[in-house]
């Protein structure tokens, strides 16, 4: 699947989840979280990813899957990786798509 659009940084879509029409502050919600605030207002700003530790936090604060978060940083990541190698030009190794490494079992 490919993206066309920038997809958000899983960042925001935090930030909009837990601080829009709230009265949460960065340090309370850290500390729900059990993070250091700096650590998690580099997320909120888009400096840093979600790790599997975060996502499996987030997803018990908000309730939701670990896996959505780990999808959008997945998303957010390729997108940026397309974006930074768009001229990169690698020849494929096999002809066909559909390669079987002959020596697994």
């Amino acid at each position: 699947m490919s993206i066309m659009h920038k997809p958000l940084h899983p960042g925001e879509i935090v930030r909009d989840a837990l601080f829009t029409d709230t009265n949460l502050t960065v340090s309370g919600v850290a500390k729900k979280l059990k993070i250091d605030r700096t650590t998690f207002s580099r997320l909120l700003n888009g400096r840093s990813g979600i790790s599997a530790d975060m996502a499996y936090k987030l997803s018990l604060l908000l309730n939701t899957s670990a896996e959505m978060w780990m999808n959008l940083q997945r998303d957010y990541d390729l997108w940026q990786a397309r974006k930074k190698n768009k001229a990169l030009k690698i020849k494929p190794l096999f002809k066909n798509k559909t390669h079987k490494d002959k020596t697994a079992a």
